[in-house]
């Protein structure tokens, strides 16, 4: 057990796009829903993704869940959310490119 730990928590993240990529602000994120995942395994931190979008020549970040109906607002590179109404809607509307940067083991 202790060498599968040891295994598990020294190797670098398999981030689905480049790692230089994930800004610290996702990558404290990411880490907080892996210990959350770790520590309660049948929790809905298991069911989650987080994903990337292209939206008027900038990126934003997404958290999904499948056993979740909450939409999470969309956020910037910076960590910035990206406001509701209309500037969203266009967002929901226009975004692509769709890339994961994290999956949960259940997702």
């Amino acid at each position: 057990m202790f060498v599968f730990s040891l295994v598990f928590f020294s190797c670098e993240k398999d981030y689905l796009i480049p790692d230089n990529e994930v800004n610290d602000w996702l990558k404290t994120r990411i880490s907080l829903d892996e210990k959350t995942i770790r520590d309660n395994p049948k929790y809905m931190a298991s069911w989650g993704a987080w994903v990337h979008y292209r939206w008027q020549s900038e990126y934003y970040f997404e958290y999904h869940n499948v056993l979740s109906s909450t939409t999470v607002a969309p956020v910037s590179v910076n960590g910035d959310s990206l406001y509701y109404g209309a500037t969203n809607l266009k967002y929901y509307n226009e975004k692509c490119c769709r890339q994961y940067v994290w999956k949960a083991p259940n997702y």
